[in-house]
């Protein structure tokens, strides 16, 4: 047994996983590594995500992967991966076999964009909105909302992005999985009451979907330092530098973004009220953008002064009518003539027509009369 835990310590390519045969790794995060697979019976492919071996040192990490996929089954979004199955290897790690989505992260879309176009923010803030608003209505908070867990899809047919890594969502009054001395979440994009370790519930995630739209928008975070105390009294102490101010960006998409970044969480936006301000924000810049087109290279039509026709007024008197209703209304009727049709001549000699013979006739005819 310890020879075949030790073979699995590390994942190859044709390994088998379950049903599903390990391909490439495509991925590798705090919790664990993630690898391209396909069913071994079914036209399937799948991203098996399979625990670090070094964290089954600590206690409560196998349950978090387990939790994760719970969380997965329950939520039913197109934003959020399909779960298709999860169980434990021979050395005691945890795996989940998920849906396998193609795209980038908005982590790699702003390590060589910067920033993103107010219209493209608005969008991705009705799409992330949309899944918040989801998850949080079954008390589900995600507690680590970061660029790297938001993969954008903008060719899936069923949504254009996808939340990543639930493995610290926190469940409400169902439970939570803390380990000691470690507050789940990344420091840059916590919220000041979940950086406290208090008052863990849906605000938590808005607040860090608004860090999400500052950075986005400005190529930085609004809190940034060198070490984690005091990116975290920056969270509970400053206010970030208005939009207004060092962006472009319309005024109510800054307001927005400002009161999902209030220090106080009963101020801030729910999930369902960004998606809808968000959504307005995007028809408001695409009306815009439609105002703003020129069309070039035809010439304008030239106003003309068009003088009304004289009414005329049918009498038993003879009618005057105006010469002026005459020039510029008045149509002359003109004879019609008619284009004569071709007609084939018909033959003017005498046709004598002669009674068929009797043998040629059939039902239904008239026989002559004999005499």
């Amino acid at each position: 047994m310890v020879m075949q835990s030790d073979a699995l310590a590390e994942l190859g390519p044709q390994q088998l996983v379950g049903s599903y045969r390990i391909g490439k790794e495509i991925g590798r995060g705090g919790m664990g590594t993630v690898y391209e697979a396909r069913h071994t019976v079914l036209p399937r492919r799948a991203a098996i995500k399979v625990m670090h071996p070094e964290l089954l040192r600590h206690p409560g990490m196998a349950s978090r992967m387990v939790h994760e996929a719970a969380i997965l089954e329950d939520i039913r979004h197109p934003g959020v991966v399909r779960v298709y199955e999860c169980n434990v290897l021979a050395d005691r790690r945890p795996w989940i076999a998920m849906e396998l989505v193609e795209g980038e992260t908005l982590a790699e879309r702003l390590h060589y964009t910067s920033r993103l176009a107010p219209i493209e923010l608005a969008k991705l803030l009705s799409e992330v909105a949309d899944v918040l608003a989801s998850v949080h209505a079954r008390s589900i908070v995600h507690r680590d909302m970061k660029p790297d867990n938001l993969l954008l899809t903008p060719t899936d047919r069923d949504f254009p992005l996808r939340v990543l890594d639930w493995g610290v969502a926190h469940l409400g009054p169902l439970g939570r999985l803390t380990l000691d001395g470690l507050t789940p979440g990344t420091p840059i994009y916590m919220a000041p009451e979940q950086a406290t370790g208090r008052d863990i519930s849906a605000p938590c995630d808005i607040y860090s979907l608004g860090v999400i739209a500052y950075e986005a928008l400005t190529g930085h975070p609004p809190f940034d330092g060198r070490t984690l105390a005091e990116v975290v009294c920056m969270h509970l102490t400053r206010e970030p530098e208005p939009l207004q101010v060092i962006t472009n960006a319309p005024r109510d998409l800054c307001a927005l973004v400002h009161r999902m970044l209030d220090k106080d969480a009963a101020h801030r936006p729910g999930a369902v009220e960004v998606r809808q301000i968000a959504r307005a924000l995007v028809l408001e810049l695409q009306n815009a953008a439609y105002e703003e087109l020129e069309i070039t290279g035809a010439d304008r039509p030239r106003a003309q002064r068009v003088r009304p026709r004289a009414m005329v007024v049918p009498t038993d008197e003879v009618s005057v009518v105006d010469p002026d209703a005459l020039e510029f209304g008045t149509t002359e009727l003109l004879p019609v003539i008619h284009t004569p049709r071709w007609t084939p001549e018909i033959a003017t000699a005498p046709v004598t027509i002669m009674p068929r013979h009797p043998r040629d006739l059939v039902s239904g005819e008239i026989r002559p009369k004999r005499r």
